[in-house]
């Protein structure tokens, strides 16, 4: 009996191990990639590649000069993935799966003989796999486009990439609700498509294409997903969508959005999804496969002009929404700023405008003949100065910005109906880069100045008081604002604030308090306390905090025209007195600073969040020096006002 119970506790122990071995689920490998700027390879995955199959090392071979290594219990998501570069240390790189029982995918990458493969560095990276090398040469930028008003005449040099993209499927536009017609024909174009691959031997669905020639896909995109959601259809897939120009039917009236080099999961394809579920309105929405290397988004609507697309920073899906249904200020949890500005003159028909983030972006791409709106939903502020000053004699020198309300940029750009734009966004969504190519003369890429005329026409009931100074320390009582080991912003911007005031106080400088002590003022409150103190000036002190440790340096920041001489002083007197890295001066809309009625601005006196910083700024020299800073720079412009 003994050894019946054992042979069955055995059993159950093997039975218990199988299934554990099949109900775990594998990592998913969706795609390689590279970025030339950090000399990276990177292979992205989903299910994170875990320490347990993450690479241990990489085997190096010879003849010709390359290594490869193996990402256990993982699956390859599509076909096998292949780049070849031209003049390059890298020549090329593979990606396929290996084996299925166990599941292995296998990295290839060919180099140059005379390439090094003994610096290279195998990484996990939040379970991504990166190949990292200081000298690794890929002549290719990291730029993904997300939307183009041509994609089929997109052409790239120097690469050469496998794609399973390899033909059209003519379905007569009549045809795409015909849902037996179009899956037939769909599926007849993929079983015929086993092509001849480059290097002699033959993979399902994939054939190499010369980018360089004829490049009718450069991302692969699969749609696994659309459904209602906030009052908008949501798009959701793997890999990297792209857009092309929306566009209009009638009989019935549709909006239309294409996604070039898109393939839709056989079995959501033509589903109707009812736009307004409490019946509000009878707008629906289908996705269907237009082409075989195509999808196509319609919406049968009549408020056709109503529908924008909003794109997750991480290119995987989109949200078609009618924008009176829109909380725009809900779409990211993280809120970024315009970091910097680059212009690029490609040729006389071609320029480039790179903008970066702190942060990834959601963004909305609107075209129509004559202008392109970009809407940045998550950006807060940026440099202006700065920005005017990269832009200044270019093509783009008549760019400025425009703030939404509470958070986010709006820009639009003046175009002609032939102009072909292109936009690229960085595999991090930290970048996009705006490429417009002209038929006659480069256009300038404007982007509306926010309510110039309504800040002009902005009048103050009776004149300010003279060198009277309203200063705002930020947060109090219950807000406690940054917190870092014990520390915390509120106390610190009222320690600021009572030495700033005993500066200005003793050269005879009248000064006003939105709190005098640890209490919670509201920003309504304080805005009040500022018009009824009627000061000529109002300046809020905080100090910064971000959620990496990196970032350190002082900002000031502005809103309204009339209150961008009073930031640069400030500014200019805290770099030149503190040792801290200048962030430059931002225009913002923060609520103090854009509802007080004279020149107001909020400065942000260093990063609480950065170590080295935080221990700086609890010191008594840099308080000292940081107040003394700020009272000149107030006395500085009241001075200049006179």
């Amino acid at each position: 009996m003994l050894i019946v119970k054992k042979i069955l506790l055995t059993i159950l122990m093997f039975v218990l191990f199988l299934s554990n071995s099949v109900l775990a689920e594998s990592g998913k490998i969706h795609s390689v990639n590279y970025d030339d700027s950090s000399s990276v390879i990177y292979i992205n995955a989903e299910n994170s590649v875990t320490q347990e199959n993450f690479p241990v090392k990489y085997v190096r071979l010879e003849n010709p000069n390359r290594i490869y290594f193996d990402i256990n219990d993982s699956v390859l998501v599509g076909q096998k993935q292949q780049l070849v570069f031209e003049k390059s240390n890298v020549q090329e790189i593979r990606l396929a799966q290996f084996s299925t029982n166990p599941n292995v995918v296998r990295a290839v990458i060919t180099f140059d003989e005379n390439f090094d493969t003994s610096q290279l560095k195998l990484l996990n990276i939040n379970g991504n796999v990166l190949v990292k090398a200081k000298k690794m040469n890929l002549k290719n930028d990291y730029f993904n486009p997300i939307y183009n008003d041509s994609p089929d005449e997109i052409s790239y040099s120097g690469i050469v990439a496998n794609s399973q993209i390899v033909q059209k499927v003519n379905i007569p536009q009549q045809n795409i609700n015909e849902q037996p017609k179009v899956v037939e024909d769909i599926n007849k174009a993929f079983a015929n498509s086993t092509l001849n691959n480059s290097d002699g031997k033959t993979y399902d669905s994939v054939v190499s294409i010369d980018l360089s020639s004829d490049l009718k896909l450069r991302t692969r995109y699969f749609i696994n997903g659309y459904y209602y959601k906030n009052g908008g259809l949501l798009v959701s897939g793997m890999g990297q969508m792209t857009a092309a120009k929306i566009f209009t039917l009638d009989s019935p009236k549709r909006i239309v959005i294409d996604l070039p080099n898109s393939f839709v999961d056989k079995r959501i394809r033509n589903k109707e999804v009812m736009l307004c579920p409490n019946g509000a309105c009878k707008d629906v929405a289908k996705i269907g496969q237009f082409e075989f290397n195509k999808a196509r988004i319609v919406v049968t609507t009549d408020k056709l002009e109503k529908y924008i697309p909003i794109y997750s920073y991480d290119a995987q899906s989109m949200l078609f929404i009618n924008a009176d249904y829109l909380d725009h200020t809900t779409l990211s949890g993280t809120v970024a700023n315009i970091q910097k500005s680059y212009i690029k003159r490609i040729n006389s028909q071609t320029t480039e405008l790179i903008l970066s983030f702190t942060s990834p972006v959601v963004h909305s791409i609107i075209r129509d003949n004559n202008q392109l709106t970009v809407y940045l939903f998550n950006v807060k502020s940026y440099n202006e100065p700065e920005i005017l000053k990269t832009l200044k004699n270019s093509s783009f020198k008549n760019f400025t910005l425009s703030l939404l309300p509470q958070v986010g940029v709006k820009g639009t750009m003046k175009v002609n109906k032939d102009d072909i734009i292109q936009i690229s966004q960085g595999v991090d969504g930290k970048s996009m880069k705006f490429t417009i190519t002209t038929k006659s003369e480069i256009k300038n890429f404007i982007i509306k100045k926010d309510e110039q005329q309504q800040e002009q026409s902005i009048t103050v009931k009776k004149p300010p008081i003279k060198n009277k100074v309203v200063l705002d320390a930020g947060h109090g009582g219950t807000d406690y604002g940054a917190i870092r080991e014990g520390i915390n912003e509120k106390d610190i911007t009222l320690d600021l604030t009572n030495r700033v005031a005993a500066l200005l106080k003793s050269k005879g400088y009248k000064v006003a308090f939105t709190r005098k002590d640890d209490t919670f003022v509201s920003l309504e409150d304080r805005v009040d306390i500022s018009e009824n103190e009627n000061p000529e000036i109002f300046v809020s002190i905080h100090v910064n905090s971000a959620v990496a440790t990196e970032p350190s340096g002082i900002e000031t920041h502005y809103y309204h025209e009339y209150s961008k001489e009073l930031a640069n002083t400030i500014q200019n007197h805290l770099i030149k007195n503190i040792d801290s890295k200048n962030r430059g001066i931002l225009k913002s809309k923060f609520y103090v600073i854009n509802h007080t009625t004279v020149p107001a601005v909020l400065v942000e006196t260093g990063f609480l969040s950065n170590p080295q910083e935080r221990a700086d700024l609890i010191t008594e020299k840099r308080k000292q020096a940081t107040a003394k800073s700020i009272a000149d720079g107030i006395m500085e412009y009241l001075k200049s006002t006179k």
